[in-house]
């Protein structure tokens, strides 16, 4: 077996790997400030001083890297859910997810500008997020223990799916670019009844604070 030939303490795929990671992150910065029209390979390959044949050597298109950036905020953002509390009731555990969404976007506006906003612009985010479960459904469908569809009630439930995501896509870019003067807790609070109002789940008490 040969020896990996190194360069300054790394492989050729450990290079490339780094290359990569450059890339996705000069990306990130665009995206996340200046928005998807931003991101062109040019772009991308200047400010991050590579060449542009380090670009298709990570990426076969500006638009796999527009979806990889994407894709890693999304997994961010799922693993900030990933240590809440499920064990309590459901109006708890999905005010306590929801209020992590909330520091999560207000922390680094640039996460919902890339989640929330350019997927309403943007063909080529639209169509990636489209094709998923949409993104708050994906995070509430778990914590909801009677939201999942039933045989012959799918219809139903994409609706449902549609209409929850896109009130609290709304919800949340509002209260981020200030179009919302409320505090934070009214705001976890109003998503909440959203969640409870969409999906069509009891209210057992108020969850007011």
């Amino acid at each position: 077996m040969t020896t990996p030939k190194l360069w300054r303490g790394q492989t050729l795929s450990d290079r490339a790997t780094a290359r990569r990671e450059e890339f996705v992150a000069v990306a990130e910065d665009m995206l996340g400030e200046q928005g998807a029209a931003a991101v062109t390979m040019r772009a991308v390959v200047r400010t991050a001083n590579l060449s542009p044949r380090y670009f298709y050597e990570s990426f076969a298109s500006r638009e796999e890297l527009l979806r990889a950036v994407y894709d890693r905020a999304e997994a961010a953002m799922i693993d900030r859910l990933a240590t809440i509390d499920t064990s309590t009731d459901t109006r708890t555990t999905i005010l306590t997810a929801l209020e992590e969404l909330r520091d999560f976007f207000t922390e680094d506006p640039r996460r919902a500008r890339i989640l929330l906003r350019e997927p309403l612009a943007d063909d080529v985010l639209r169509e990636h997020s489209s094709a998923q479960v949409p993104i708050f459904t994906a995070l509430m469908a778990p914590l909801l223990a009677n939201a999942a569809p039933t045989p012959g009630e799918e219809a139903a439930w994409a609706i449902t799916s549609t209409a929850l995501s896109g009130a609290l896509v709304a919800l949340y870019l509002d209260y981020i670019d200030d179009r919302l003067a409320v505090a934070p807790d009214r705001l976890v609070d109003s998503a909440v009844d959203l969640v409870f109002a969409i999906c069509g789940l009891p209210r057992t008490d108020s969850g007011s604070r």
